[in-house]
């Protein structure tokens, strides 16, 4: 039996639990797909890329950190207008030398952190994006211009600088044709989509926001059916560093997103969900004593 999910009557409820990094068994199983594709980039964070394996950046991280990981995920739920339900756990991201809420609260920064934000099980829980940031006193910091340098040392001009008082913010974008060199110099493409039920066409450029919510700019997975949206198309992946000082403290932010991996995700995470709810389906009788 087939059925339509729509916007109004799919939906997810989620709960924010305070979670050990392994789970229990969630009520629906996911089935991991194929392999993943080595990454096309160079970039990297701490030796360690998106696609990685989970124990590969668990290795680092317990590298730089005698303190267990925190953690945090949803159970998530999805039910379709005939009541069938779909019901799976997934952790949303680990890390280290994360804030706590009451720090937060006081503004209490810690010197480093590193965060992993990743797929579900159909991709075996690998990161789709890597995150670092540092919150240090200037003199153990580099100053911009240096770490500047040091990244063109590395990875070449980036495809766009951004100039600030007291910072910087250097970015590497990656499209489908390769390393993008001159980010806001490229030819405006076109893009449909839908705007309050209505399709709207407006123009965008790989890996640059666009101004008009277009398209989707986050690798976090959020379930909607159907789709109204694309994700960042034509761009794979961007290496975004940025620098800030204030009196005595300089902050160095690395983050290190590939969309094209978070694309595979929603499609396979997507397709597994709609399977379920709208697939062929036998339902085995319950045994209550009539």
């Amino acid at each position: 039996m087939s059925m339509r999910l729509t916007p109004k009557r799919a939906f997810i409820t989620t709960t924010c639990l305070a979670i050990l990094p392994t789970f229990a068994a969630a009520q629906n199983v996911l089935t991991p797909i194929d392999p993943l594709a080595e990454r096309p980039y160079p970039y990297e964070i701490l030796g360690m890329q998106p696609g990685d394996s989970l124990d590969d950046v668990m290795a680092v991280f317990a590298s730089r950190s005698d303190e267990e990981p925190t953690s945090e995920g949803d159970v998530i739920t999805v039910q379709s207008p005939d009541g069938r339900s779909f019901e799976f756990t997934f952790e949303r991201h680990r890390e280290i030398g994360g804030q706590t809420m009451n720090e937060r609260l006081a503004r209490i920064f810690k010197p480093e952190s590193v965060r992993a934000v990743l797929t579900s099980d159909v991709m075996e829980q690998r990161p789709m994006t890597l995150t670092r940031s540092l919150n240090q006193p200037s003199g153990d910091l580099p100053a911009a211009q240096a770490l500047q340098a040091q990244m063109e040392e590395t990875y070449g001009p980036p495809s766009l600088v951004e100039t600030r008082s007291g910072g910087v913010t250097l970015t590497y974008a990656w499209g489908v044709d390769g390393f993008i060199p001159d980010l806001e110099d490229q030819t405006p493409r076109e893009i449909t989509f839908l705007r309050s039920g209505f399709e709207t066409t407006d123009s965008y450029v790989p890996c640059l926001r666009s101004g008009g919510d277009a398209f989707d700019t986050t690798t976090e997975y959020q379930f909607a059916y159907p789709r109204t949206r694309e994700l960042y198309p034509d761009c794979v992946a961007k290496f975004v560093i940025s620098y800030g000082t204030g009196p005595g403290n300089t902050s160095i932010s690395f983050r290190l997103d590939d969309f094209d991996l978070a694309r595979q995700h929603r499609e396979a995470l997507d397709s597994q969900i709609i399977e379920a709810l709208t697939g062929e389906q036998t339902v085995k009788p319950s045994d209550l004593d009539l």
